[in-house]
C-alpha cells in the first residue's frame, strides 16, 4: 500500500466560506477496474483535512501498490454537500494529484458527456463541480438537502431563517393584509379593482364604483380635448380653453391677459406701483411703517398713530384730527387756530403767550362785537378783568383792586377827557378814606372855631404855603364843584 496527497483550494471551487473549513474523506471501495462502482464496500477509516486561511490545503489519501487496482473515496464538504472521486492506477506511484480532477459522481453520460469518453468526461465534469458551476438540483445532491446559506446572486437567500430572509430579500411579512388579499375569489372581469370594504376584507369594484370611491372623474370630452395637446414648446406655458371647444398653450404674459391681471401680477412685492383704483380696509405700513406720498389723503373718520414729517408741504389743506402731540415741538407757519382752550401742557412750566410782531398794530386780541362780556378773565367764579363790547356800551370793568405799583402815573386822554365816577350816586374815596357820593351843599357849622389873625375876605387870595400861585376861596370852591368834588 501507498498514498497520494491530494491537494484542493475552496476559494476557487466557489465556496463563500473557504477559511479554516474541514473536509472529511471516506474509502469506500478497492477495485481492480475502474468502471466498477456498482458493488462498493464501506472500509473502516475516516481522514479529515482543514483549509488554510486562503481556502488551500492537501491531505495524504490511500492508494494501492497494485498496477490494477485504484482506490474509491467519498468526500464530504463544508456546505455538507458529497461527492465520490477515484485515485486511478495511473496515480500509484506517490505523488500528488488535485482533488478536482478526481470527482466522478453524478457524471453525465452517453451524448449528454462533455467529452468523448466517459472517462475524460468524468474528469471535465468533476471540475465543473468542484468550482461551482452550472446548474445544481436537490435531486443531484446526496441525501437531497443543503445546510448553510445560498447567496441572493445564486438564487439563494443568504439567510438561515425567515425574518433574515425577508430582510435579505426586502420582503414584506405576510400578515393579516396579505391573508385578506388571499381569500380573494378570481376576479369576474377584466378591469376590476381591489378595494378595502372597510370591514377588514376586501373586495372588487367595477372602474365606475371604484372612481366613487376615489372621487375621480370619468375621462370624457374634456380629458379627450386635454390629451389632444401636443407637447409643450417651452418652459412655463398653461393650458387654457380657446372658446372652440378645445385647448391651447399660452405663456405667461397671454396668461396673465387672458386672466385679466393687468402689469400688476408682474410686480415684485417689494417694488408695487398702484396707479389707480382704491385701497380698502388695508392697514398700510403696520409692521414696517415708512413714507406715505401723495396729493390727497382723505380720511372718512380719523388718521391713527403718529403722522412724522411734513403735511400738505406742496398742497396744503384742511385737516381734522382728534388731537395733534408734537412732543414738546413747535407748530410753525400756522394761519388760524380755531380751539376751546389753550393751556400749559406742564403746570410746572406754565404758558407763556407771546405776541412778537415787530410792526405796530400786529400784535392784537379781537374781541367779537355787541357783547356783555366778550372776553373775561376769571379765576374759578371771580372776574379779574372783563370786556365788555355792547353797541354805545362799551367797556373794561375791573372785578378786583387795581395795584399800581412802584413809581407810575395815570395818564388821561387830552381830548374829550376821562370821568372818575359816571354818576353823583357813584362813591370815591382818595387816601383810603370811606368812599363817599359827590358832596352836596354843605350845612355843616361844627368844628369851626374863631380863630385869630387876619380876617378873610372874599377877594382874599391864599398860596397855602406851596407855590406862588394863589386862590381865592371862591376859586377854591370852583374848583371842587368843577372836578365834581362837590355838587354844583
Amino acid at each position: 500500500m501507498s498514498s497520494v496527497n491530494v491537494t484542493f483550494n475552496l476559494k476557487t471551487a466557489g465556496f463563500a466560506n473557504y477559511a479554516n473549513q474541514t473536509l472529511t474523506f471516506k474509502l469506500l471501495q478497492v477495485s481492480a477496474d475502474k468502471d466498477d462502482s456498482t458493488k462498493p464496500v464501506v472500509l473502516p477509516g475516516i481522514i479529515t483535512a482543514t483549509s488554510g486561511s486562503d481556502g488551500t490545503g492537501s491531505v495524504a489519501l490511500f492508494a494501492n501498490a497494485e498496477s490494477d487496482i485504484e482506490s474509491t473515496f467519498e468526500v464530504i464538504f463544508p456546505n455538507r454537500e458529497k461527492g465520490l472521486f477515484k485515485i486511478p492506477l495511473s496515480a500509484v506511484t506517490p505523488g500528488t494529484i488535485t482533488l478536482a480532477e478526481l470527482l466522478v459522481d453524478h457524471v453525465p453520460g452517453g451524448s449528454d458527456a462533455p467529452q468523448s469518453s466517459v472517462y475524460d468526461a468524468a474528469v471535465a465534469y468533476s471540475i465543473q463541480r468542484a468550482n461551482h458551476t452550472g446548474s445544481l438540483t436537490l435531486d443531484s445532491l446526496p441525501n437531497g438537502s443543503i445546510t448553510g446559506t445560498l447567496a441572493v446572486a445564486n438564487g439563494g437567500t443568504n439567510a438561515s431563517s425567515a425574518s433574515a430572509a425577508r430582510t435579505s430579500l426586502d420582503a414584506q411579512e405576510q400578515k393579516d393584509v396579505l391573508d385578506d388579499l388571499g381569500a380573494l375569489s378570481a376576479p369576474d372581469s377584466d378591469g376590476q379593482i381591489i378595494v378595502a370594504t372597510g370591514a377588514g376584507a376586501f373586495n372588487y369594484e367595477s372602474g365606475a364604483t371604484a372612481r366613487t370611491s376615489l372621487g375621480a372623474q370619468e375621462q370624457k370630452d374634456v380629458l379627450d380635448d386635454l390629451g389632444a395637446l401636443s407637447a409643450p414648446a417651452s418652459d412655463g406655458q398653461f393650458i387654457v380653453a380657446t372658446g372652440a371647444g378645445t385647448f391651447n398653450y399660452e405663456s405667461g404674459a397671454t396668461a396673465r391677459t387672458s386672466l385679466g391681471l393687468g402689469t400688476i401680477a408682474t410686480q415684485a412685492s417689494d417694488s408695487v406701483n398702484i396707479d389707480g383704483g382704491a385701497i380698502d380696509n388695508t392697514v398700510i405700513g403696520a409692521n414696517n411703517a415708512a413714507a406715505v406720498t401723495g396729493t390727497t389723503i382723505t380720511a372718512s373718520t380719523k388718521f391713527a398713530g403718529a403722522i412724522d414729517g411734513t403735511v400738505g408741504a406742496t398742497t396744503p389743506a384742511a385737516g381734522t384730527f382728534t388731537s395733534i402731540n408734537v412732543s414738546d415741538g413747535n407748530i410753525t407757519n400756522a394761519g388760524d387756530i380755531n380751539c376751546d382752550s389753550i393751556s400749559a401742557d406742564d403746570a410746572a412750566t406754565g404758558l407763556n403767550v407771546i405776541f412778537d410782531g415787530t410792526d405796530t398794530g400786529d400784535n392784537k386780541i379781537t374781541l367779537t362785537d355787541n357783547l356783555a362780556s366778550a372776553l373775561d378773565i376769571t379765576e374759578s367764579t371771580n372776574s379779574y378783568l372783563k370786556f365788555t363790547t355792547t353797541n354805545s356800551g362799551e367797556k373794561v370793568v375791573l372785578g378786583k383792586d387795581l395795584d399800581i405799583s412802584g413809581d407810575h402815573d395815570l395818564i388821561i386822554g387830552t381830548s374829550t377827557g376821562t370821568k372818575i365816577g359816571t354818576a353823583a350816586t357813584q362813591k370815591i374815596g382818595f387816601f383810603n378814606a370811606t368812599p363817599a357820593v359827590q358832596q352836596t351843599a354843605a350845612t355843616t357849622t361844627t368844628g369851626t372855631s374863631g380863630g385869630s389873625g387876619t380876617a378873610l375876605h372874599a377877594n382874599a387870595t391864599i398860596t397855602g404855603g406851596v407855590g406862588t400861585t394863589a386862590y381865592t376861596v371862591g376859586d377854591i370852591v370852583k374848583a371842587l364843584k368843577t372836578l365834581g368834588l362837590l355838587a354844583e
